[in-house]
């Protein structure tokens, strides 16, 4: 039986499965935790595989690991920071690692107690691929002192504690962007990628309606629920890598295969709209003159005049 693998739509999710203690749970939507205190025999198989919906900032100070992202290997090194955004398969081998953070937070923690359009200030946050660079040690004391001041600050019981760690992110985000602009090393995306997938579901989807499946229509919400990502976030990697949004994606689709029919078909224009879920003809003729100027019958017509 093929083993199934598991996919983190919460940080409790994580925390529960690899049996962290709660209190490194700081909120639904952030955790940092040290990494002796995880539990090593969830690590050592690739066969125990995770998806996860959030971001991961992984600071090593001691000892080396190996990141299993996707379908490739990555040996990671003592001084070393490791990125990664929601939507891949991840997991880490400890090889001998003595000191280290895992960083997690969510978008909704970005939205909620960042400082307004943070992915124009800080674009590898929608990276497809992940952002590794070993650091020298005097900019690494930089960053390791910046996640210490997290750490002590989430010990604190101040009711602003939320958005003092929002600040201290915002500042180790601006740190890894200035210390490391010529360092960075993003991986190339593979077809895993969330665009590439997006493509997929969207031809699958209306595949399915062509032939008369009649399936339950979609959003961009849906889609962004197939890659099990949060639709925000979803949205921003689609408007980010190709210009235009889910939204956009899925209508343009949608004309291109009403025009197909319309072209080269005699199907009745009734039939169309009750094919693609249009509540009636009249809905259908003012969406598809919306988008044409040209009504379903008139742009029928005008193919075949001379």
């Amino acid at each position: 039986m093929e083993k199934q693998i598991p996919i983190f739509n919460t940080l409790k999710e994580l925390s529960d499965w690899f049996g962290l203690p709660s209190t490194e749970l700081i909120s639904n939507d952030f955790m940092l935790t040290e990494i002796n205190q995880w539990n090593k025999n969830k690590l050592l198989n690739a066969a125990d595989n995770y998806k996860a919906n959030f971001f991961t900032i992984f600071i090593i100070n001691e000892g080396s690991a190996t990141h299993l992202y996707n379908d490739e290997v990555i040996k990671l090194e003592a001084s070393s920071i490791f990125i990664t955004g929601p939507g891949h398969y991840r997991n880490y081998k400890f090889d001998h690692l003595t000191e280290a953070y895992f960083i997690c937070f969510t978008e909704n923690f970005l939205t909620n107690y960042c400082f307004y359009d943070i992915y124009k200030e800080f674009p590898f946050l929608l990276s497809e691929s992940f952002i590794y660079t070993k650091a020298d040690p005097e900019n690494y004391l930089i960053i390791k002192n910046n996640t210490n001041q997290i750490k002590q600050e989430i010990q604190r019981s101040l009711d602003q504690k939320m958005i003092l760690i929002g600040n201290m992110l915002e500042f180790l985000l601006i740190k890894i962007t200035e210390l490391f602009q010529n360092q960075m090393h993003p991986f190339t995306e593979n077809n895993n990628s969330i665009v590439n997938t997006f493509y997929k579901d969207l031809g699958g989807y209306f595949k399915e309606i062509i032939e008369g499946k009649k399936p339950e229509q979609l959003k961009a919400k849906d889609f962004a629920d197939l890659q099990f990502l949060n639709e925000d976030y979803f949205s921003r990697i689609i408007k980010n890598k190709t210009g235009r949004t889910p939204t956009a994606w899925i209508n343009s689709r949608l004309l291109v295969e009403v025009k197909m029919l319309l072209t080269e078909t005699s199907m009745p224009i009734a039939e169309i709209a009750n094919l693609f879920q249009f509540t009636n003809s009249r809905y259908f003729n003012f969406y598809f003159k919306s988008q044409t100027t040209l009504t379903p019958t008139y742009y029928r017509k005008s193919l075949y005049k001379s």
